[in-house]
């Protein structure tokens, strides 16, 4: 997807733009995805220096207590890995070892029903993986749950909504097809990509869940890193 750009900008409310795009009655759920991924380096860790490095992370998110310790032996990849999860959320930290040396972080947080603490949590994991000089993506995924299906006027009428909200431009779209998804740039949304020369910080998509008989409505930045 091309080199990754962190920049600061005047804040834009996100969370507030997406709970607004829809009427606040009709929305079932309201959850927040935070994932992080990048590379640490190229070192040896011992098994108690790759623990070390899961249980500092935590730290960094506030977790010093009550959470699992396991590691996964894969082929020739070897993952450390730290979760913790309650009634509210979960926390999953991952050192992985790919041979010989290389070592990748891999960071979730999942909060339920509640968004408003999305930027902060983006925030969060982007500043710890600066100060350990971790290099890679963080990306903010908000998922929102309306009982039914939308139709096509409806599905517009909710992303032009949300776009004019975040004073969005887009650059990329496919509105036709039963994939609904749209690439977008905002001043204020914080970290973006830069994919063919233009930058993008904002995905939209809108799917179908058959078995719920919900629609899922999703607004990531910079991407989408969940599966719809």
């Amino acid at each position: 997807l091309g080199d990754v750009y962190k920049r600061q900008a005047d804040k834009v409310s996100i969370s507030t733009a997406f709970t607004d795009s829809v009427d606040g009655e009709e929305w079932c759920e309201l959850d927040t995805y935070i994932e992080g991924y990048g590379k640490f380096g190229v070192c040896y860790l011992t098994q108690e220096e790759k623990e070390r490095l899961v249980e500092n992370i935590a730290s960094a998110l506030g977790i010093t207590s009550s959470y699992g310790l396991a590691t996964v032996y894969e082929d020739e990849v070897n993952t450390t890995v730290l979760s913790k999860e309650s009634v509210n959320g979960s926390v999953t930290i991952k050192a992985i070892t790919q041979e010989p040396q290389t070592q990748y972080v891999y960071v979730n947080i999942t909060v339920y029903n509640n968004i408003d603490c999305a930027v902060s949590y983006r925030e969060l994991v982007e500043g710890m993986f600066d100060a350990m000089g971790i290099q890679g993506n963080v990306n903010m995924n908000l998922v929102g749950s309306i009982e039914g299906t939308l139709n096509s006027t409806e599905k517009n009428e909710l992303a032009d909504g949300l776009l004019d909200r975040l004073d969005a431009k887009v650059v990329a779209e496919n509105r036709d097809s039963d994939i609904f998804t749209i690439y977008a740039y905002s001043k204020g949304a914080g970290s973006y990509i830069t994919i063919g020369g233009s930058k993008i910080n904002m995905n939209i998509a809108i799917g179908y869940d058959e078995e719920q008989d919900r629609t899922k409505v999703y607004l990531a930045s910079p991407v989408n890193s969940l599966d719809y």
